[in-house]
C-alpha cells in the first residue's frame, strides 16, 4: 500500500534530481520548501477552525523584538514549522531513509509534490483572503 506522504517526498526529490543534477544542497531545499508547505498546511487548519468556531487552540506567543514581523516570523516557526521539521527529519533524511523512500516509490507517475505545493500554496492565498475580509 502507498503512503501519499512518502510518494510526495519521493516525487520532490527524484523531481529536483532530474532538473537541478548539479546541485548538492537538494536536501536542506527540499526540506526547507516541504516543511513550509506542510506548515503552511497546518496553519491553514488551524485558521478555519479558529474561524469557525470549531476548536481555539492556544498558540505561542512571542514578543521579543520590538515591531511584530520578527515576532511574527518566530511564532509560524515554533506553531507550524516545528512539528514538520522534526517530522520530516527523523521520517525521510535520518539514516538516510530517503533512498528506501526513493526506490519504493520511484514508478509513481503522477506529479504529487507539485499537486501538493500548489494546491497549499493557492489554499494559504485564499485563506489570507477570506479570513481578513470574513472577520
Amino acid at each position: 500500500m502507498y503512503n501519499i506522504y512518502y510518494m510526495i517526498w519521493s516525487d520532490a526529490i527524484l523531481s529536483f534530481r532530474k532538473h537541478h543534477p548539479t546541485r548538492t544542497d537538494w536536501k536542506f531545499v527540499l526540506f526547507v520548501h516541504i516543511t513550509l508547505i506542510n506548515s503552511l498546511n497546518w496553519w491553514i487548519v488551524f485558521i478555519w477552525l479558529k474561524y469557525f468556531n470549531l476548536a481555539d487552540i492556544p498558540l505561542i506567543v512571542v514578543n521579543i523584538f520590538p515591531g511584530t514581523l520578527i515576532n511574527n516570523i518566530i511564532e509560524f516557526a515554533l506553531n507550524f514549522a516545528s512539528p514538520f521539521i522534526v517530522l520530516n527529519y527523523f521520517l525521510i533524511f535520518y539514516k538516510n531513509r530517503y533512498e528506501k523512500i526513493i526506490n519504493k516509490y520511484k514508478t509513481v507517475k503522477t506529479k504529487y509534490a507539485f499537486i501538493y505545493s500548489s494546491t497549499i500554496a493557492i489554499l494559504a492565498f485564499v485563506s489570507v483572503i477570506l479570513y481578513g475580509t470574513l472577520s
